[in-house]
């Protein structure tokens, strides 16, 4: 999608207003509007998302891409992962402490 020409575009127009007319002409009323469009696009610019790029490649004549989106996991789903997980960290202490008393028991039985 080609982009537009931003000195045809109304917020760059409603920006340089703001900063010519409200910074450096004294005006009240456009420093406040152009404080607002410039706060609020560096906000965007902060917290918004960002792009990510995952792969690059060239393709040769002949070949394609299939792109498919993951299904975010569901609120039951996250709950199974969530018990099995825990139950794996359990698991683990269980053994380690079954561990640590064998060993003791070996120690004790020398």
């Amino acid at each position: 999608m080609a982009r537009r020409p931003t000195l045809l575009s109304p917020s760059a127009y409603i920006r340089r207003s703001g900063f010519y007319k409200g910074l450096l002409g004294g005006s009240r009323g456009w420093l406040a509007v152009g404080g607002a469009f410039y706060g609020f696009r560096k906000l965007k610019t902060t917290f918004g998302r960002t792009e990510e790029t995952a792969a690059t490649e060239v393709l040769k004549p002949g070949q394609f891409v299939t792109i498919r989106a993951i299904a975010p996991p569901t609120r039951r789903e996250k709950k199974v992962v969530a018990r099995s997980t825990k139950a794996a960290a359990a698991a683990a202490e269980r053994a380690a402490k079954d561990a640590k008393q064998a060993a003791k028991a070996a120690k004790r039985a020398k």
